[in-house]
């Protein structure tokens, strides 16, 4: 051991004692390491808060969103995409002899809804009309109605009421780049106008091969919107048009047939006074592709047997809208073995078609019901023998089944003088009209 003095030795110690209170607490500063020092007593503050709860943006702050239905869709699923969570509304909705009829979901129609932040309900719009099939003049005037459910504080109240429609007409010039079909979509004309084309010029032109490059497009057509709706307006009618395909022009206008002072209906005319259409529709379908023509023998895709087809069969997703090939009356409409759900049409003492395997009938179509070239009858299904969803569709003459592809269609009723004056007045009106669209830039779409 060093020997230290005892003045060296209480030196040391002081040093090691400050050193230990020094790391130990920094902020105590010029303390005699040699005097005990008295801790401080601890006390407890205890002072009222007042606590005020915010009531958070999910239970204040509302939303409306909107959804188009698609097909088979359930409420339920359309709520679902639209965020909501509200089991009282469904219930209410099943319940409720108002209510109830939002569950006559039609795909392409669109929902409105007014949502809180935890996914209720506050407001909910349906349209119960069909907006998508009301082309024709004496229906775009008519109401449409709306069902409207809403929250309130003693619960949920359903009604029902009448909108008006708006009616307005468009004029549109498109030049093919591609097809006509993406000239259309890119020009910001409705689906129902593309599909109305087809079908007034269906028997002159084949769109997936005629069309090409450079061909040209003008058309006159109403739309039609429920007042006040944010929804995309619907085609209405094609009032007039004009197309040139390949260097040929062709040109249609419509003329209302007048019964006793009121519009009755009525067909497309050529400007100079001649028939546009056949008195029938080649193809149900708007878009298809054949799987299977008219033959006396044919393997049968399901007893595996040859067999005679004696009709066509077009390929087609299920809920395709299957539309009458030609004016008529139902002359059936249920279930035939084989064809499963089937429509057949009585158009005069001569001529019927039938349509097979649908996977469902139109609204209100029945034994008896009247039907218009064009109108929706049914939808493509895979009802009966049928390995997949697809339209068979006869063409009969006295009751034999003939090639609806090759056979020779009626013509039209004669045009009678007041038809002819009546078209060479809307002729001169539509030519003005279509031609303030030469003034304009063509669209040139991709």
């Amino acid at each position: 051991m060093f020997d230290l003095t005892r003045s060296e030795l209480h030196q040391r110690i002081a040093v090691a004692v400050a050193s230990v209170f020094t790391l130990g607490a920094v902020a105590a500063v010029a303390v005699d390491p040699l005097i005990d020092q008295a801790e401080p007593q601890s006390a407890s503050i205890v002072e009222p808060l007042p606590i005020t709860w915010e009531t958070g943006a999910s239970n204040t702050q509302r939303f409306v969103q909107s959804e188009k239905i698609r097909r088979g869709d359930s409420l339920g699923a359309v709520l679902g995409r639209m965020g909501a969570v509200d089991g009282q509304f469904l219930k209410f909705v099943a319940t409720d002899p108002t209510a109830r009829k939002i569950l006559q979901l039609k795909a392409g129609r669109t929902v409105l809804a007014e949502l809180d932040g935890s996914g209720r309900v506050h407001r909910f719009s349906y349209r119960l009309g069909g907006l998508e099939d009301d082309t024709e003049s004496s229906k775009a005037s008519q109401p449409s109605a709306r069902i409207l459910v809403q929250r309130f504080e003693d619960g949920l109240k359903a009604s029902e009421s009448q909108v008006p429609i708006e009616k307005s007409v468009e004029m549109r010039a498109v030049e093919v780049r591609s097809t006509l079909f993406a000239a259309t979509e890119a020009a910001g004309m409705p689906d129902g106008v593309v599909s109305q084309i087809a079908d007034i010029f269906g028997d002159d032109i084949d769109f997936q091969r005629d069309v090409r490059r450079g061909d040209r497009l003008r058309v006159v057509y109403e739309t039609l919107r429920e007042a006040g709706s944010f929804d995309a307006p619907v085609a209405g009618r094609i009032l007039a048009l004009q197309m040139t395909v390949g260097g040929k022009r062709l040109d249609a206008v419509w003329v209302d047939s007048v019964v006793e002072g009121s519009p009755r209906g009525g067909r497309y005319l050529t400007f100079d006074g001649k028939a546009v259409q056949q008195g029938f529709l080649r193809n149900p379908l708007e878009f298809s592709r054949t799987t299977s023509g008219f033959t006396e023998s044919r393997l049968h895709p399901v007893f595996k047997d040859w067999r005679a087809h004696k009709g066509v069969d077009f390929a087609a997703p299920a809920g395709t809208k299957v539309r009458a090939s030609g004016d008529g009356i139902v002359d059936f409409a249920g279930t035939q073995r084989g064809y499963g759900n089937v429509i057949v049409l009585k158009h005069n003492q001569t001529h019927t078609t039938l349509y097979a395997h649908l996977q469902d009938f139109s609204e209100g179509l029945k034994l008896g019901s009247r039907v218009r070239q064009g109108d929706v009858i049914g939808f493509v299904g895979q009802t009966g023998w049928a390995t997949g969803p697809h339209l068979h569709y006869e063409f009969r003459i006295n009751n034999e089944p003939t090639d609806p592809m090759t056979v020779a269609l009626p013509n039209n009723q004669p045009i009678d003088a007041a038809t002819r004056r009546k078209v060479t007045e809307l002729a001169g009106q539509f030519r003005s009209q279509l031609a303030r669209l030469d003034e304009l830039r063509l669209a040139r779409f991709e």
